[in-house]
């Protein structure tokens, strides 16, 4: 019995130990507020001024054209300028510029044998054509709002022989502006 008894109060002693070193055991710490204040994000935003025309510039002309109601044939090029507003605010902000190509529907054959490209200029921002893709620009705004022209050409070379009497909706011709990664 008096083993038990010893077992007993030793393996209580044991317990008590561990809990109490247990709770005695603490790290310091602290905290402060600074008066750091607060961050906050810039804007990117894209907008078309309503001066866009629609040109025939085959063989040199110059005659304003209802993309509707011409008829393109092979060897025509058409040619859309519009000017476009670039909001931009926040540091080291640059975007890639270009028009969607899914914008442009309609016949798939005429649509294949047609060639498009753009052309941006500027003098409120910088513009920089892109070496991975000739129709995609970097622009860089050197303000809060900057305004960049945008030439869209489309043309249907004279060695065409698809897209007969095809149609091609170019109404929706959109453009994107997609921020870049910083140090690219």
């Amino acid at each position: 019995m008096h083993k038990i008894v010893t077992g007993t109060i030793a393996g209580a002693a044991g317990v008590a130990l561990l809990l109490g070193g247990a709770g005695t055991f603490a790290l310091w710490n602290a905290s402060a507020s600074t008066a750091a204040s607060s961050v906050s994000s810039g804007a990117l935003t894209l907008s078309a001024n309503n001066d866009g025309a629609w040109t025939d510039i085959t063989n040199g002309r110059s005659t304003t054209i209802n993309p509707a109601s011409a008829l393109m044939v092979p060897g025509n090029t058409y040619q859309f300028t519009q000017t476009l507003t670039i909001g931009a605010t926040g540091q080291d902000l640059k975007a890639n510029l270009t028009y969607a190509n899914q914008s442009i529907t309609g016949d798939s054959a005429l649509l294949a044998a047609t060639t498009k490209t753009l052309a941006v200029t500027s003098s409120s921002a910088s513009v920089v054509q892109s070496t991975a893709n000739a129709n995609t620009f970097v622009v860089s705004p050197s303000s809060a709002t900057s305004t960049v022209k945008v030439v869209f050409t489309i043309a249907l070379p004279s060695s065409a022989t698809t897209g007969q009497g095809g149609t091609l909706n170019v109404g929706a011709l959109a453009f994107t502006l997609t921020q870049t990664a910083i140090g690219s």
